[in-house]
C-alpha cells in the first residue's frame, strides 16, 4: 500500500453517475454499500431497498413491517446500517430496539436481537467480527457476528481509562512554568462546560480505529450535558477519555490509520473541526470557511486510506425563516498541518439524507437525497500544470498559482494566489494560446477566467505570496480577471456542479465540457461553449454513448482532436471543428481500448507516431493498448521525452523519438548502469511537472517538500539544442552547472564547430571560460562513451582514419583568439600550445619573449605574469630545459628566475656554456636536453669534432640520419656506412648489412653478409667484384648451395649447383629431394643422365606417395575428433549458458568487474560464464609482455577434455589442419602427374581421390566450426581498449556476452582461406573412375 503525495495534487472529478430512483429510496437514513457487487442498500424507516448502480435497477427491497417481531406502531428512525458480504444480508439496527437482518438473495428479514431500551447507535468493526451497540440506558453492548452478547458496560464510567496519566510529581499547577501565558496562567480558573448545543441531536456516536483494535464514543455526559469521548479497546475495556473541551459537536470519525480522532467545536468566533489523540488529548484543527452559526455538521467521514475527510453540512435557519436549508458535502485533505478544501458539493432543493465512502473505490463517494435520488461520485488526485510549468492547487476559493520556471515555492505557500467569490471544484490552462491562462470552475457552476497581458497589472483578487510584494520586488507576472461567466444553454442548471465533470479549455475561445446526461446517467454529453460578453454559450452538444471517464487533447497539434476514454478503457476521438466523434484507430487499424481504465491520460506524438498514454491507479502504465510499465507511479510529457517515476525510486526519460514497437522492452523496471535516461530519486517521490526548453523537473516528496532535479536527459538535450542552433554561452553555462564534459561542445558536431569557432570565441567572452575548455579537451570522443545513451553512436576503430582531435581544436581556436584580440586571449592562447599532444612549449616560449621584446600599452597581462601562468601549466624544469633549447640565455634566465631553481646551480652551468662557439654550442645544449638528432645536425658542422660525432653516432645509433649529412663517396662517409653495416650484423640484418657495406665499398664484408643470408645472387656480384678465380668460385658455390639446401631452397640450390659448382648430378638430385619432378626430368634428358629416373627418382616418387597418404589419412582422424568434440562442447556451454540466465544468478568474476556500476546504481549486472572467465583473465594479462602473453594462450588453450578454453584448442587445431592440407594442393598435383607418367595410374587415381575428399569435407565443415561473424557480433562485445563502461554496460543490459581481446584471434574469429583458385585436379583421373 502507497500513500498518496496529495500536497500538490487536486481532486478531480472522474465521473459522476445519477440515479433517480423515486419512492423506493425517498426518507432514506442510512446507506452501506457492497464492494463485491457495487449494490447500494438504503433503509428508511418503512423499507430496505438495492440498488445497482450499473443498470440503475432495484434489486431488491423489504417492509419492516413485514417483521413480526417489530413493534406494532413502527420504527422512527434507523440508527446504523452494514452489508454482510459472508451472508449476502443487510443488517440493521432501529431506535425501537430491534437489530434485523435482511437476506438480500432469499428477501427474508428476521429479528436477531432487541434490546428493551432501544439502541441509539450501532457500529461494526472493520472486520466485520464485532458488533457494538449503545442502547438507551447509557450501556455499550458488544456482541460477535452471531449476534451472541460479549459484554455490557456503562457508557459513562466513572474513571479516566486504563491509560490515565500518571502524576510524576511536578508540583502543583501555580508553581509550574505556563510559557508565553505567563504567571496570570497559574491563577485563572477553568470555565463551567457548557452542555451541548440545541442542534445536537444527543445520540451517541461510535467510530473504530481502522485495524480494528479500538473504537470510540461520543455521548452526552450526564454531570456536564456536554460531549465527552471516551475510548475502548476490542474487548470493550475503557482506555482513555478526552479532555473537557467547549461546544463539541455531534459528528465523530476516526481516521482508519489510526492517527487522529476528528469531530468538530463550535468557537465564539469561528466553526472548528477539531482532532483528538487516542489519549483522548487535542491535536490540532482546523476552521470551515462558515460562519459560526452558518452550518451544522452532520457527519464527518474518511475515505479508506484516510487522505480525504467529507464533511456533511446543512445550513442552520431559524423555524420562520421561509429559504429553503441546503446541505454542503465537502472534501478536505491535509498535508504539512494544513488543511486544503479540494472539492465543494451544494445540495440547493434536494438535500443529502445519507452519504457513505466506498469500501473498496478509495474516492468514490455514495450520496443519498431526501427526494430518493442517488448519486456516485469517483474522483482522482491530478495535478493541474500549464504547459509552461504553471501549477493550479485547489484551496477552497483560493487557487494557489505557482510559475516553476521563474521560482520553486513549497506549498502550503505558492507564489502568488486567486481570491475567487466562491469554493473551486475544477482548474483547466489553456491548450492553445497563452497556456498560462487559466479557467476555474466554481461549485455554484460559473466560470471565472483569469488571462495574462503584456501590460503587468495589480489586481484586488489576486495577492502575491512567495513571489515577493510587501516592498519586495516580484518575481513573476500576475494575471488578470477576465471576468466570472454562467454556462448558458445547458440543462439541468441547477445541478451543474454536480454534473460537470471535465472541462478543456481548448483554445481562447473555445471551451470543452463533459456533463453526465440527466435522463441516462451512463452516457455523457460533450458540449462545445464559446465567451459571448458574460456568458459561455454552449455552440454545440454532442452526444457520447457511454460514461465519460477521461478527455485530453495534444498541447503540441492544432488538429483539433480529442481524446475521449469511456469508463470501459475504451477511446473515442472528438472532433472539435466537426463534431464528430469515432473510435480511436490504431495505425494497425485495430480500435484502442485500454485493458484496465486510465485515471490519467495523455496525447503525444512518440516516434512520429501519435499515441494515447494512459496510467492506471495501480501503477500500470500504458501506450495505446500496450503495457509499458507495471510500476509507474506518475508520468510528465516533456519536448523530447516521456518522464516516468516508478516504484522502484527512480526516474525514467525514454527519448520521444523511439519507436513504439521497441517502448515494451524498457520496462523491466531495472536501474540500468551508466544509462543517462535513468536517475535514482528519494522513495516515493512523484512529478509536480516538468519546465519546457529546460532542464527542470519538480519532484513532490512523501513528506511534502518539493525537489527541483535536472536529470542527465534533459540537461544533454538542452546542451545538444543549443549546440544545434550555435547558442554556445548557454552551452557552457549548463555544461558547466551540471558538470558536463567540456569535450562535447566539440564532439557534438566537429564540423559545424570548426565553421563556427570565431562564434564561439565571441559568445564565451570569458578567458577562464575558454581555458576551461581547452584544458578539459582529450582524444576521446565523448558521444560515443560517456554519453553513448543521448548519441546512439559507433566508436572510431583502429583502422579508421581520424584526425588528431586535440591539435585540430587548438589549432583552430588559436586562429581565431588571434583574430579576435590577441591580448585579451593571451593566456587562452598560451593554453592552446600548451594543450596539445606534442606540447608546442617553446612556441609558447617565444610568445613570452615577444611580449617582452614588443611591449604593448593596450597588453591585459604583463611578460612575467604570462610566464607565471605557463609555469602554472608546465612543470618549471620542463620549462627550463624548453628555454635552454631556444639558445637565448636571456630567456633562461627568465625562466629560471621564476623556478626555485639555486642559481649557484645554472649559472656557471650557461656561463660555460656562453663560452663555447656557435653550433659547437647549440651540439652542447642539445646533447643535454637529450635532442640527439639535433645535437648530429649541430656537431655535423664541426670537422674538429668528427670522432666526437663518430660516438655520439654509434651511443645513439643515429646513422640513418647521419649518412644525408656527409658527402657520399667521401671518407667519413664510409666510415659511418661501414660503423652501419656493423650495427645491422649485430640485429641480425645482414642483408640490409650488405647493402650498407656495398655504399661503403666494403665487398669483402658485403660477401660475408650476402653469404649469412643466402642471398647468392647477391654474393656472386661481390664475388665478381673482387675478382675470384674458378676455383673460389666453385668453393663459394658449393657453400652456397649446401646453405640453400639445409633452408629447403631446393630449386635456387640447383642452380648454384649447375651453373657456379659444375655438379648437374647433384643439382638432379638436389630437384628429386624437393619433389621438382619436371625440373629434374628436364635437366635428366638435357644432360642424357636418364639412368636418374630409375636410381633416384622413381624411389622417391613412391616414398612422397606412401608419406602423403599416411599424412592425409592422420589429419584426417584427427579432422573428425576435433570437430565432433567442437560439437558437444559447444552444446554443453549453450546448456550451463541457458541454465545461469534462468537462476538469475551473478559470477564473482563480473560481479567483481561491475562493482563500481552496482554501487552506483543498486542494480546488479548479470552475464554469462564464459564470459567471466575471460573478462578475469583478459584483466590479469594486461601487464604480460607479448611473448609471455603468446605462451600464456598456448598454455591456456589445451585439448584436454573439459578445460575452460577447449573450445579455443579445438578451433585451433582444426585450423592448423585445414591450412596444413590446403597447401598441399601443388604438392599433390605434381606428384600424380608424375606418377601418371610412369604409368602409376591406379596410385595417383587413390592420392586424387583420397585428397579430394578430404577438402570436400573441410568445405563443408567450416560453416559449422566458423560461425558467422555478424551474427556473433551482435551477440558479443568485446572487452579492449576501445571498451568503455557505458558501452559494456550497455551490452549486458541488451543481454550479450562479454569477449575478450583472445577470442578476436584470427584462428578463432575467421576461417582460413582456402586456395580455391589452384587447379590441382586431372581430369584424365577422374574420367577413368567413372
Amino acid at each position: 500500500f502507497t500513500r498518496i503525495n496529495v500536497r500538490m495534487r487536486n481532486l478531480e472529478l472522474l465521473s459522476v453517475r445519477q440515479v433517480d430512483a423515486g419512492g423506493e429510496f425517498q426518507g432514506a437514513q442510512c446507506v452501506c454499500v457492497d464492494y463485491d457487487s457495487g449494490n447500494v442498500f438504503a433503509a428508511s424507516p418503512a423499507t430496505i431497498v438495492g440498488l445497482s448502480p450499473q443498470n440503475e435497477q432495484v434489486i431488491g427491497s423489504v417492509r419492516l413491517d413485514q417483521c413480526d417481531e417489530l413493534p406494532p406502531d413502527g420504527v422512527n428512525k434507523i440508527v446504523g446500517m452494514e452489508f454482510l458480504p459472508d451472508q449476502q444480508s443487510v443488517c440493521v439496527a432501529t431506535d425501537t430496539g430491534s437489530v434485523l437482518l435482511w437476506n438480500v438473495a432469499s428477501g427474508v428479514i428476521e429479528n436477531v436481537g432487541d434490546v428493551g431500551s432501544g439502541i441509539r447507535a450501532m457500529s461494526w468493526s472493520p472486520d466485520q467480527e464485532i458488533l457494538v451497540l449503545a442502547t438507551g440506558q447509557d450501556t455499550l453492548i458488544m456482541m460477535t457476528r452471531e449476534f451472541d452478547p460479549i459484554t455490557e458496560k456503562s457508557i459513562h464510567p466513572d474513571s479516566f481509562g486504563a491509560e490515565e496519566f500518571v502524576n510524576v510529581g511536578w508540583g502543583k499547577k501555580e508553581t509550574q512554568f505556563h510559557g508565553s501565558l505567563g504567571k496570570e496562567a497559574a491563577k485563572q480558573k477553568s470555565e463551567a462546560i457548557q452542555a451541548a448545543l440545541p442542534w445536537d441531536d444527543k445520540h451517541p456516536r461510535i467510530s473504530w480505529r481502522g485495524d480494528g483494535q479500538y473504537f470510540v464514543v461520543s455521548s452526552i455526559c450526564p454531570n456536564t450535558g456536554a460531549r465527552k469521548l471516551r475510548v475502548w479497546n476490542r474487548e470493550c475495556g475503557h482506555q482513555s477519555t478526552s479532555e473537557n473541551v467547549d461546544a463539541i459537536e455531534q459528528a465523530l470519525a476516526w481516521r482508519p490509520s489510526g492517527s487522529l480522532i476528528a469531530s468538530t467545536q463550535r468557537k465564539p468566533n469561528k466553526h472548528d473541526v477539531v482532532f483528538f489523540e487516542k489519549n483522548g488529548l487535542r491535536h490540532g484543527e482546523f476552521s470551515l470557511p462558515f460562519g459560526v452559526k452558518d452550518v451544522q455538521v452532520k457527519e464527518l467521514l474518511w475515505n479508506s486510506d484516510s487522505t480525504v475527510l467529507a464533511l456533511w453540512c446543512e445550513d442552520m435557519v431559524t423555524e420562520d425563516s421561509k429559504v429553503n436549508p441546503k446541505s454542503y458535502i465537502q472534501l478536505w485533505s491535509m498535508n504539512n498541518y494544513h488543511w486544503y478544501l479540494k472539492q465543494s458539493i451544494p445540495f440547493e432543493e434536494d438535500r443529502v439524507s445519507s452519504l457513505t465512502w466506498d469500501p473498496e473505490h478509495v474516492y468514490r463517494l455514495h450520496v443519498l437525497c431526501n427526494s430518493g435520488k442517488y448519486l456516485q461520485c469517483t474522483w482522482h488526485w491530478a495535478t493541474h500544470s500549464s504547459n509552461n510549468a504553471l501549477v493550479a492547487v485547489i484551496d477552497g476559493s483560493r487557487l494557489l498559482m505557482t510559475p516553476f520556471r521563474q521560482l520553486v515555492v513549497p506549498p502550503p505557500m505558492s507564489a502568488y494566489y486567486l481570491q475567487l467569490p466562491a469554493p473551486v471544484n475544477l482548474v483547466s490552462f489553456c491548450c492553445h494560446g497563452n497556456t498560462d491562462d487559466v479557467l476555474v470552475l466554481l461549485d455554484d457552476g460559473r466560470v471565472a477566467v483569469y488571462r495574462f497581458k503584456d501590460i503587468d497589472t495589480k489586481e484586488e483578487n489576486v495577492k502575491l505570496d512567495g513571489a515577493g510584494g510587501n516592498s519586495f520586488q516580484t518575481c513573476c507576472k500576475t494575471p488578470k480577471l477576465e471576468g466570472i461567466f454562467r454556462i448558458t444553454g445547458l440543462s439541468q442548471t441547477l445541478q451543474l456542479s454536480k454534473l460537470i465533470h471535465h472541462v478543456i479549455w481548448y483554445s481562447p475561445e473555445l471551451v470543452l465540457l463533459c456533463c453526465v446526461d440527466p435522463q441516462r446517467s451512463q452516457h455523457s454529453t460533450l458540449y462545445s461553449c464559446k465567451f459571448d460578453g458574460e456568458s459561455l454559450v454552449v455552440r454545440s452538444q454532442t452526444l457520447v454513448d457511454g460514461s465519460v471517464y477521461t478527455m485530453s487533447c495534444d498541447p503540441e497539434s492544432e488538429d483539433s482532436v480529442l481524446a475521449v476514454q469511456l469508463t470501459d478503457g475504451f477511446v473515442l476521438k472528438f472532433d472539435i471543428g466537426s463534431d464528430l466523434i469515432m473510435p480511436w484507430e490504431l495505425s494497425s487499424g485495430e480500435e484502442l481500448s485500454f485493458p484496465i481504465p486510465c485515471q490519467q491520460m495523455a496525447l503525444c506524438t512518440i516516434g512520429e507516431q501519435r499515441v494515447v498514454l494512459g496510467l492506471t491507479s495501480r501503477y500500470r502504465f500504458y501506450v495505446n493498448n500496450t503495457e509499458i510499465a507495471s510500476n509507474c507511479t506518475s508520468f510528465c510529457v516533456h519536448k523530447e521525452y516521456l518522464l516516468l517515476t516508478t516504484l522502484t525510486h527512480t526516474v525514467r526519460c525514454i527519448c520521444r523519438k523511439t519507436k513504439v514497437e521497441v517502448l515494451p522492452t524498457l520496462s523491466d523496471g531495472k536501474a540500468q548502469p551508466f544509462d543517462e535516461s535513468i536517475r535514482r530519486v528519494e522513495r516515493g517521490s512523484r512529478i509536480v511537472t516538468v519546465v519546457p526548453d529546460d532542464t527542470k523537473l519538480v519532484l513532490q516528496m512523501p513528506r511534502g517538500n518539493l525537489e527541483t532535479i535536472h536529470p542527465r536527459a534533459l540537461v544533454l538535450s538542452a546542451v545538444r539544442r543549443n549546440l544545434d542552433e550555435l547558442r554556445f554561452l548557454e552551452a557552457m553555462t549548463a555544461m558547466r552547472r551540471h558538470r558536463i564534459n567540456m569535450n562535447l561542445i566539440y564532439d557534438h558536431n566537429p564540423d559545424k564547430f570548426l565553421t563556427n569557432v570565431q562564434l564561439f570565441v565571441q559568445q564565451i567572452n570569458n578567458v577562464s571560460h575558454i581555458n576551461l575548455f581547452l584544458t578539459d579537451l582529450q582524444e576521446e570522443d565523448v558521444t560515443c562513451t560517456m554519453y553513448t545513451a543521448a548519441y546512439n553512436r559507433s566508436p572510431v576503430t583502429e583502422d579508421s582514419e581520424q584526425t588528431n582531435k586535440v591539435d585540430t581544436v587548438c589549432d583552430a581556436l588559436r586562429k581565431a583568439l588571434l583574430q579576435e584580440d590577441e591580448n585579451k586571449y593571451i593566456l587562452c592562447i598560451l593554453t592552446s600550445y600548451v594543450k596539445k599532444s606534442t606540447p608546442e612549449l617553446e612556441e609558447a616560449l617565444l610568445l613570452v619573449r615577444s611580449l617582452r621584446d614588443n611591449p604593448n600599452k593596450n597588453a591585459v597581462i604583463s611578460p612575467a605574469d604570462a610566464l607565471k601562468y605557463l609555469l602554472f601549466l608546465v612543470d618549471v624544469n620542463e620549462m627550463f630545459d624548453v628555454a635552454l633549447g631556444t639558445y637565448d640565455f636571456d630567456l633562461v634566465l627568465m625562466v629560471a628566475e621564476k623556478s626555485q631553481k639555486d642559481p649557484k646551480e645554472y649559472i656557471p652551468f650557461l656561463n660555460s656554456l656562453r663560452r663555447l662557439e656557435g653550433s659547437y654550442q647549440h651540439y652542447t645544449i642539445d646533447k643535454y636536453l637529450k635532442r640527439y638528432s639535433r645535437a648530429l645536425q649541430n656537431i655535423s658542422k664541426c670537422p674538429d669534432h668528427f670522432d666526437e660525432c663518430l660516438t655520439l653516432i654509434s651511443d645513439h645509433h643515429l646513422y640513418r640520419e647521419a649518412l644525408p649529412l656527409f658527402t657520399l663517396g667521401s671518407d667519413k662517409y664510409k666510415e659511418i656506412a661501414k660503423l652501419y653495416g656493423k650495427y645491422l650484423i649485430e640485429k641480425k640484418k645482414p642483408e640490409e648489412a650488405g647493402l650498407v657495406y656495398v655504399k661503403a665499398e666494403e665487398w669483402q664484408l658485403a660477401l660475408d653478409a650476402f653469404k649469412s643470408c643466402s642471398n647468392w645472387r647477391q654474393a656472386f656480384c661481390m664475388a665478381a667484384k673482387l675478382k675470384y678465380n674458378r676455383e673460389n668460385e666453385v668453393d663459394l658455390g658449393q657453400k652456397l648451395a649446401n646453405q640453400l639446401r639445409n633452408n629447403k631452397k631446393y630449386m635456387d640450390a640447383a642452380i648454384v649447383l649447375e651453373e657456379y659448382a659444375n655438379d648437374t648430378e647433384e643439382a638432379i638430385v638436389c630437384l628429386i629431394e624437393g619433389c621438382h619432378w619436371e625440373e629434374a626430368l628436364r635437366r635428366m634428358y638435357k644432360h642424357t643422365r636418364m639412368d636418374f629416373i630409375e636410381t633416384n627418382l622413381k624411389p622417391a616418387m613412391v616414398e612422397n606417395y606412401e608419406s602423403l597418404l599416411e599424412s592425409l589419412e592422420t589429419m584426417r582422424v584427427d579432422f573428425d575428433k576435433y570437430r565432433k568434440r567442437l560439437k558437444v562442447v559447444r552444446e554443453e556451454k549453450e546448456r550451463e549458458r541457458l541454465e545461469f540466465q534462468e537462476s538469475g544468478g551473478i559470477n564473482d568474476a563480473d560481479a567483481d568487474l561491475f562493482s563500481d556500476a552496482s554501487s552506483a546504481t543498486g542494480e546488479s549486472i548479470q552475464s554469462s560464464k564464459s564470459s567471466s572467465s575471460q573478462s578475469s583473465a583478459y584483466s590479469r594479462s594486461t601487464g604480460r609482455t607479448s611473448r609471455n602473453r603468446r605462451k600464456a594462450e598456448q598454455k591456456k588453450w589445451k585439448l584436454k577434455e573439459g578445460s575452460p578454453y577447449e573450445d579455443f584448442a579445438l578451433m585451433a587445431a582444426l585450423s592448423k589442419i585445414i591450412t596444413a592440407v590446403d597447401i598441399m594442393r601443388d604438392e599433390v598435383r605434381g606428384l600424380v602427374k608424375v606418377m601418371i607418367q610412369f604409368n602409376s595410374d591406379k596410385e595417383a587415381s587413390k592420392l586424387q581421390e583420397t585428397f579430394g575428399g578430404f577438402l570436400s569435407l573441410i568445405d563443408t565443415s567450416i560453416p559449422s566450426i566458423w560461425m558467422d561473424d555478424s551474427e556473433e557480433g551482435e551477440e558479443s562485445v568485446v572487452l579492449g581498449p576501445h571498451a568503455t563502461a557505458n558501452t559494456i554496460a550497455q551490452a549486458v543490459q541488451r543481454g550479450q556476452n562479454l569477449t575478450t581481446k583472445e577470442k578476436l584471434d584470427p584462428i578463432i574469429k575467421n576461417a582460413p582461406s582456402l586456395h580455391k583458385d589452384i587447379k590441382w585436379k586431372l581430369s584424365m583421373l577422374e574420367g577413368a573412375k567413372s
